[in-house]
């Protein structure tokens, strides 16, 4: 049986789990982290940030001031904190102060396959995401227009009522 409970409602259990040099397995909501992790779809491991400050490149899960819990990758680290954001985002939040911070993401599960954040292929991965975000906007844009040129001519002349 399983239960959907709130970050917020788990986070003392897992400070606690944490705490004794456990790990933490979330399922992952939300977009901004596509293509990476998906919707209610992919699972990351977590655990205690064994390294102070973290690496550019890590996952760290941390609150915001207003509450909120994020899951973003560290693009830059400068001595005020962290510069983070979201694969499928194109701006860049600042500071993240390392005391935000609750831990960081060891690995990833993919449908039954496990993907270690030390391995060659995320390490790839993480590089060329980071070299790429100059560029991701125009990308993000150009995919916007085209998905919205396709529903346009889809839909038009009331075609879509003919389907299904």
């Amino acid at each position: 049986m399983s239960k959907i409970v709130t970050i917020s409602e788990l986070h003392p259990l897992m400070a606690e789990t944490l705490q004794n040099d456990g790990k933490v397995i979330l399922t992952i909501t939300g977009t901004s982290m596509l293509p990476l992790l998906r919707h209610r779809k992919d699972r990351v491991c977590l655990m205690k940030p064994q390294e102070q400050p973290l690496k550019k490149y890590d996952l760290p899960l941390f609150v915001r001031e207003d509450g909120k819990y994020i899951l973003h990758r560290i693009v830059k680290v400068t001595p005020d904190g962290y510069e983070v954001t979201g694969d499928n985002q194109c701006f860049i939040e600042y500071p993240v102060r390392h005391s935000q911070v609750i831990c960081v993401v060891q690995g990833i599960f993919r449908g039954d396959r496990y993907i270690s954040c030390d391995g060659f292929l995320y390490w790839g991965y993480c590089r060329f995401w980071v070299f790429a975000y100059p560029f991701r906007r125009l990308y993000l844009m150009g995919k916007q227009f085209l998905y919205r040129t396709i529903r346009h001519l889809k839909y038009r002349n009331g075609d879509w009522k003919n389907e299904g």
